[in-house]
């Protein structure tokens, strides 16, 4: 592991104007409204729901309406309303990586920190990936924002 991957890390904020329990539930419980399958997703059209189980140990995984089901991930730690802590492993030809997402209350509004890392495990390719994961979590948590404004 070189220093430099060591500390590569994504790492994203956004403010919704949702109280913190509201904001926690949309990017959890109702992940799948929001979430855009089409393009960040192992399916994209075939996608027709997108599961995040509310539990250490939970499963967070894709569902074609076929039935067939693609794991993303598996919840590391579950503190509603304030955290929640994933192992990441979307495509199972890479290693898996980590992902925490807080939630803090911010007035009226939550404010939303989200932190991916672990790029170390992708040796020669840990750069490329992240750079390739920092871009798309813009296009994921903008689509986080418009469900949380509408």
């Amino acid at each position: 592991m070189s220093a430099e991957t060591a500390t590569l890390a994504v790492r994203k904020v956004v403010r919704v104007n949702l109280p913190l329990e509201r904001a926690f539930e949309l990017y959890t419980a109702k992940i799948a409204s929001w979430w855009p399958t089409r393009t960040h997703s192992i399916n994209e059209d075939a996608v027709v729901d997108v599961v995040l189980e509310g539990r250490e140990g939970g499963r967070m995984f894709e569902r074609t309406a076929a039935g067939e089901e693609a794991d993303w991930g598996r919840v590391r730690a579950w503190e509603p309303p304030s955290r929640l802590v994933l192992d990441w492993f979307v495509n199972p030809t890479n290693p898996p990586t980590e992902i925490e997402v807080r939630f803090t209350q911010e007035g009226d509004a939550t404010r939303v920190e989200l932190e991916h890392r672990g790029w170390e495990a992708y040796g020669a390719r840990a750069r490329d990936s992240y750079e390739a994961y920092n871009g798309g979590w813009d296009t994921v948590l903008g689509k986080f924002e418009e469900a949380a404004a509408a």
